[in-house]
Formats: C-alpha cells, structure tokens, sequence
C-alpha cells in the first residue's frame, strides 16, 4: 500500500455555522468557575491541496493559523474530568466518544455541552447534574484556565487512511471544533478544542471521505 506524506504551511480553520439555540450565548452569564460554549461542530481546514489516492494511505502534516489546546492539553483535562464522574457517566461518555465525530472532545462539546452552545450558567449546572462538587469544579475549570491561557498556534500530524477505497481523496479536512472562553476567580479566558480524529476529503457522514486520526501539537 501506497504512503504519501504532505506538509503545508498557513492552513486556515473555518468554523461551522454556529447553532441555533433558544439559549443567548452572547450573554453568557455570570456564574463563576464554568464555560461557556460559542461554538460547537465540524470545522473546515482549507488550504491543504492534497490528494491520497485510492488503496493508498497519507499523512498530513500542517500548520494551522489558529490557536488552541494540544490533544496533550485535552487528554490530561479529559482524565482529571473523567476521574470526577460517576462510573455510568464515565462509561456513557466513552461509548459516545467511540461514534461520534466529536471524539475526543466530547467531555465538553456532549457530556457537560449538551450537544450545543451554551453559556457559563448552563455548563455548571450539567457539571453539577453529573454529580461534581462544587471543589471539583474549581479545580477543573483552575486547570482549563490555565491551559486556555497558554494556548497558542498550533499544527496537526494526522494519518489519512484511504486503503478501503477505491477512489482517492483530495482537498480539505474535516475536524470537529468547540470554542468559547472559561471563566474562575483568577479570570477568563478563549479556547478551542480539535478532535483528535476527522474525515479527509468529504465531511462525515456525506461519503466520500476517509477516516484520519492524529495528533494536534504546538508549531
């Protein structure tokens, strides 16, 4: 099988159209030690002009014009939020993260995001539905702060797996995205999250797309 291997530099996220909630995001609320969600779905990388052809597999790696966590970032946010929770929470949530496109982000974009925006109000009180303490909230959102505050441009490594298709796979690459600021005692702060698996090629669940997995790390 085949392996290609592409790099590109200024490669440029566009968000999805944000949802409609009933719920105005915009006044997010003044509830501490929470976040808020602006955004939530599957991002677009544009200016990746690659191609991976049929029965054959790539791996992209490029530099994005965005800032946000590392899949490191996540991870450690994701296993100290998931130590939190109830055993059935911790497994429903796993379950989700295995089909759902939101992978590994769906801690925050699903389980404490309800699916979609939200406000600061509304994610503390789906963190405290789910059986977290008010101390176990300050010191989650305490090490999301910090990290959202560090976050800086960021590139991805991801392996584009085309080996069951007969037909090749070109253009873009498609992520799934939650962006929106955290908020403490010590202040606020912007994030945004990339899930760690995406589709190239075609958005899921249109076709004509293969499954890519990989990393998000600093440039």
């Amino acid at each position: 099988m085949e392996t290609i291997q592409i790099s590109k530099t200024g490669v440029v996220l566009l968000d999805p159209i944000p949802l409609v909630v009933t719920e105005s995001v915009a006044a997010a609320g003044t509830a501490e030690e929470a976040f808020s969600i602006d955004v939530q779905g599957q991002g677009q990388l544009v200016g990746l002009a690659y191609t991976v052809p049929a029965h054959a597999s790539g791996k992209i790696v490029a530099e994005l014009q965005t800032s946000a966590l590392t899949s490191g970032d996540v991870d450690n946010l994701n296993n100290l939020a998931m130590g939190m929770l109830d055993a059935s929470y911790r497994e429903e949530t796993k379950e989700y993260e295995k089909t759902s496109a939101s992978a590994n982000v769906s801690l925050w974009s699903w389980t404490f995001g309800g699916g979609a925006n939200a406000s600061y109000e509304k994610t503390r009180e789906t963190m405290k539905s789910k059986g977290l303490t008010d101390e176990q909230i300050s010191e989650l959102m305490e090490a999301f702060l910090e990290r959202a505050q560090s976050m800086s441009t960021v590139k991805i490594e991801f392996f584009v797996n085309n080996s069951a298709n007969d037909y090749s796979v070109s253009g873009d690459l498609y992520l799934y995205t939650v962006s929106g600021s955290v908020k403490t005692s010590k202040g606020t702060a912007q994030y945004r999250m990339l899930a760690d698996q995406g589709s190239a090629g075609g958005p899921p669940p249109s076709g004509g797309g293969a499954p890519s997995a990989g990393n998000i790390i600093l440039n």
